[in-house]
């Protein structure tokens, strides 16, 4: 970057190019996203609840369960459209096409398929914990079923 003097020499003299100047969008986020534990990484637990394994056919998220650095499209779900996202089922190794939506009261409902790639596979119950956070490798949302409404752990 030229001083203030050599650009106003420049400029009398006509011998100085002027270029414009770049500019970089920054994203600045409030909080730091949590350092990844490589063993225990579920940055989301959840309880399910009653109308996340019903008929309903959704997982009722709330802020606290969605990260601000996972990378979906925010721009999106702020204007009410609904994202596509991809869930990898870590246990079983498959990769599930799910729809994440934000309602007007800044709750997250992931569907469209929810009871058929997870309840009914995974015969999920009320009161059974599951893990989720974002994988930057492969930009889907990793998942696991952690605890069984019983008490018993998953291996």
């Amino acid at each position: 970057m030229p001083t203030k003097e050599e650009e106003e020499k420049g400029v009398v003299s006509g011998e100085f190019p002027l270029t414009p100047i770049r500019t970089q969008r920054v994203e600045i986020r409030n909080t730091p996203p949590k350092l990844l534990d490589l063993l225990t990484p579920w940055e989301c637990e959840k309880v399910m609840t009653a109308s996340d394994v019903s008929h309903y056919g959704a997982v009722v998220l709330g802020r606290e369960h969605i990260q601000r650095h996972w990378g979906l499209d925010w721009t999106a779900l702020n204007r009410g459209t609904q994202v596509a996202v991809t869930i990898r089922d870590v246990e079983t190794r498959t990769d599930h096409n799910l729809l994440l939506g934000k309602t007007l009261e800044d709750v997250f409902l992931l569907h469209n398929n929810w009871l058929k790639d997870f309840v009914f596979r995974r015969n999920l119950k009320e009161g059974d914990t599951i893990g989720m956070y974002w994988n930057r490798t492969s930009s889907s949302i990793c998942f696991s079923v952690l605890k069984r409404a019983t008490g018993m752990r998953m291996e």
